[in-house]
Order: structure tokens, then sequence, then C-alpha cells
């Protein structure tokens, strides 16, 4: 019996011990996996922040269709990846709105030597211009089968730029002459000059004051005649010190865009001095004599020749055409009289979301903008291709001015120009930056790789 017993027993300790180590097993190989499929996630979250660190350093350009969109942004892609530590000799590839990070679906991007790797499909998910693109991340662990996948939103938003913290910003030369002057209106230091021209002398200041400082994007000299004021002080040792800053980065210009006014500008030009809501149609060529009101928006199409001469009383917006046609010959707008303006937000109650498309006076792409006389104060940017001030022209500006190309840009005679810049929080109706892609937390879920 005590034999019995015993065997018994042993055969008991024996099936306790086969169960236990096959209990064991299991849970090794279930850790093992939880441990591997866990990895492959944290693969994916890692992924997720590997794009959205590139994404952020795009520059999308403003407006386009959504392929356009979806084609600059592969190419800045294309060029931030390819050939480097993580893609190597991978390649990415774009199928109509949809880009493949890398290719092949079988291959995968390295993480880290610890075997985490990830591969990146993005799909266009827009609706109109917000440019919104589904990120979905696949990841996996030391080429093991087991993967994992997440997807989040990312839309556009637009780069910030330091272009409207200078009271004068121009992609040419610059220069003063005669008594003309520069100053801010409520600080001095407003009234900064910035060129991005590469002209071995992108400023000459011979008028007497320029009240902020110089930037040069390039490493030009400045000149300035003997007793002009730069950046508060005549002290030429000091100016060339403390006011005049060489090989500064490149602020990004905008991108002008006037399609928001457009659709105000609904009554056709008739040979009225008094405009309201008009669109002067190209090839007109209207000279304005005795004065003239704009009460909203003035639309200049293209090729045009528009001269105001006498007394111009604007309470609202001139722009002109997108894409414009013709050159800086056949495309000129002249301030030949006394200029007084007032914003579109103090238009009626009736001219309706006008009223908020604040910040510009004048969005002149592909014109030259002439201001001869006085214009008394001006509540909003000036933005054209070519931009002057001759004669007795002066006044304040409640905005910067910003010319668009490599023209040269002159404030000559006794032209006084006093500006209010409104600094990168505040820009103007109609002028747009490139953007980058910033994500939506809310989209983020996991899904079925």
């Amino acid at each position: 019996m005590t034999a019995l017993i015993a065997m018994l027993y042993l055969t008991l300790i024996a099936s306790l011990a086969v169960g236990f180590y096959a209990s064991s097993n299991s849970a090794s190989m279930v850790s093992e996996n939880e441990k591997r499929t866990n990895q492959a996630l944290m693969s994916c979250e890692s992924g997720l922040d590997f794009m959205n660190f590139h994404l952020a350093q795009l520059a999308i350009p403003h407006g386009g269709t959504a392929q356009q969109r979806m084609t600059n942004l592969y190419n800045q892609l294309k060029l931030q990846l390819e050939n480097t530590g993580n893609m190597g000799s991978k390649t990415m590839s774009i199928t109509g709105t949809s880009i493949s990070i890398p290719t092949s679906p079988d291959q995968y991007i390295k993480l880290d030597p610890t075997g985490g790797e990830f591969r990146c499909n993005i799909e266009n998910k827009s609706i109109g211009e917000d440019g919104k693109i589904e990120v979905k991340i696949i990841g996996r662990y030391a080429g093991y089968t087991a993967r994992r996948a997440v997807r989040m939103c990312f839309v556009l938003n637009e780069n910030p730029s330091q272009i409207f913290n200078f009271g004068v910003a121009t992609k040419g030369t610059i220069s003063t002459a005669g008594s003309a002057t520069i100053r801010g209106a409520t600080d001095p230091t407003k009234g900064s000059i910035l060129t991005t021209s590469t002209s071995p002398t992108p400023v000459s200041i011979n008028g007497k004051e320029v009240s902020g400082d110089i930037s040069v994007v390039g490493t030009g000299n400045v000149t300035f005649g003997g007793g002009a004021s730069i950046g508060g002080t005549t002290d030429p040792n000091d100016i060339r010190a403390n006011h005049i800053h060489t090989g500064v980065s490149a602020p990004e210009f905008p991108t002008i865009d006037t399609d928001v006014f457009k659709s105000y500008a609904t009554n056709p030009y008739t040979g009225s001095n008094n405009l309201v809501n008009v669109r002067i149609p190209a090839n007109t060529n209207p000279t304005f004599n005795g004065g003239a009101t704009i009460t909203g928006v003035l639309y200049i199409e293209t090729p045009n020749k528009v001269t105001f001469n006498g007394n111009l009383n604007i309470q609202g917006v001139i722009v002109t055409q997108n894409n414009p046609i013709g050159n800086l010959s056949t495309n000129i707008v002249n301030f030949g009289g006394s200029v007084n303006a007032q914003p579109v937000s103090s238009l009626p109650e009736s001219y309706g979301d006008l009223r908020t498309l604040t910040g510009s006076f004048l969005l002149a792409q592909g014109f030259a903008a002439n201001f001869t006389g006085n214009f008394g104060m001006l509540n909003g940017a000036i933005i054209a291709d070519k931009i002057s001030f001759t004669g007795n022209a002066g006044g304040t500006v409640m905005g910067s001015i910003v010319s668009l190309t490599n023209n040269p840009l002159t404030v000559n005679g006794t032209s006084d120009v006093t500006i209010a810049s409104t600094g990168t929080s505040d820009y103007p109706a109609g002028v747009y930056f490139s953007s980058k892609y910033s994500p939506l937390p809310d989209t983020y879920e996991e899904i079925k790789p």
C-alpha cells in the first residue's frame, strides 16, 4: 500500500511538473509576442513623431489644387528623407494624391539599432484649401511579422514671417536722397529697412533720416551721407557698429491673393470719379483729375495705368488681379495728389464681411506704385513690385511697405514716410505665406495594419 501510494504521488507530482512547464513555456511565448507587438506599437509612435517633425519643416506654397499641394509635399519630403541615415538607398513614390514612404510595401525605415522600423502612407483628405492629409504609420520590430498601425490627420498652418517687423522691406536695392526720411510712427525702430538684394551696394542713404536699423541679407556695402541719422544717431562709427546688420536671415516674402476682394468689386467702371466697389477692365488706363472717391474695393485688371491727380479719398482698399498680364511699363498706379485713406473696417455695416478684411491699402502685384503727393494717413500696408516716393510725398502708413521684386525702391525729394508696422501677429488681408503641416491630436487612432 505504501509503495502504491508513493507511486500515485510521484505520478501526480510529475503531471504537475509537466503542467507547470507547459504553462511557463506558454506564458513566455505570450510575453514574447506581447513584447514584439508593443515594440511594433512603439515603432508606430516613433514613426509618427518622425513624420511630425519632418512635416513641420515644410513650406507649402499658398493656393493651388490638392494635386499640386501633394506634389509639393512629395518633393520636399523627398529632399529631406532620401539618401539619409534613416532611408538609406530606399526611395519614396507618389501615385495621384497618395505618397508611399518607402515605395515598396516590403521596405521599412530604420528607427534605431535595436530593430524598430516603420513605413508611412500619406493620403490627401482635403476639402477646399485646408490641405488636410491622413498619415498612416505601420510599425514592426526587428523584422518580425507582428505589426501595428496608427493614423492621424494633419492640416496646413501658415508659417510665420518676420517681414512685417520691418518698416520697409524689398528684394531690390533701396535708396534715399534729398531731405527724405523714413521714420517709425509710434516707435523709432519701426522705421527700419530690410533688403535681400545681392547688389554690391544694396542700401544707399543720402536722405535725412532712417529712424530704425538697416538689415541686409547679403554682405553688400551700406553707404550713407554725412549727417544722415540712422538708428537714432549720426555717428558713423556707431551706425556701422550697432545699426547696420549684414548677413541676416531672409524672411519669407508674401504671396498676394486678391480673390478675397474680387467678389466685392461688382460694378464696372463707367468713367465716374465716384468709385463704389468698382472693377476697372484691362486697358482702360483711366486718369482721375480733380479728385476721386473710392468706397469699398477698387479692383484693377491688367494691363492698366491708373493715375489719381488731385485729392483722393479712400474708404476701402485698392487691389489688382492675380497673375497679372503685362509689365511695369504697362501696369502702373500713380498717386499724384493728396491721399486720405480710411480702413475697410470704417465702412457701413451694409458692406458686410468686407469690413473684416483689414490691414491692406494697396495690393498691387505686378505693378509699379508711384507716390508724388502728400498722402496723409494710409490705413494699411503698401505692397507692389516696384515702389517710389518722390517730390513732397509723405504721410503715415499703418502697415509695412513691401516691394516684391528686385526693382529699386526709392525715397527722394522731401518725402517724409512714417510707418507703423504691424509685426508677425497681424497679417493684412490678401497676404499669405507658405504653410507647414500641424497634427490634429483628436484624430489619432490605432487601426489594422
